[in-house]
């Protein structure tokens, strides 16, 4: 039996006034425009979407979900010039709908793992 607990923490970023939590890893917004920003225009509906990403430290046992992560935070804390430590990483992610023509022919199409939901510390 571990020892160790394992904190799963969904958190979104907090005013700049609260500075040392926004910091740390969570989900920023980032809205993709397909034409202006990736140079697509095969792809109709949408024309863009919030992507979402996620940034940010990963203090030790701030939102680690392996003992994996709790080692390399608490490792990180010790030894900070390390180069092994956890980053912030996308978690829970949602599909996209598009509709784009193949000829005059519409298609819709899901694509999977498109939207960031929430992030964490691996």
């Amino acid at each position: 039996m571990s020892n160790f607990s394992v904190l799963n923490i969904t958190c979104v970023c907090l005013p700049s006034s609260h500075r040392n939590v926004q910091d740390n890893c969570c989900l920023r917004s980032l809205y993709i425009d397909f034409k202006k920003d990736l140079g697509w225009k095969w792809i109709h509906e949408p024309k863009g979407y919030n992507a979402n990403f996620c940034a940010g430290a990963c203090p030790y046992l701030w939102s680690a979900d392996t003992q994996h992560s709790n080692i390399l935070g608490l490792y990180n804390t010790i030894n900070p010039e390390a180069s092994a430590s956890p980053c912030c990483v996308s978690q829970d992610l949602e599909p996209l709908t598009i509709l784009y023509y193949i000829g005059k022919t519409p298609k819709i199409e899901q694509l999977s793992n498109m939207i960031v939901k929430s992030c964490k510390c691996s």
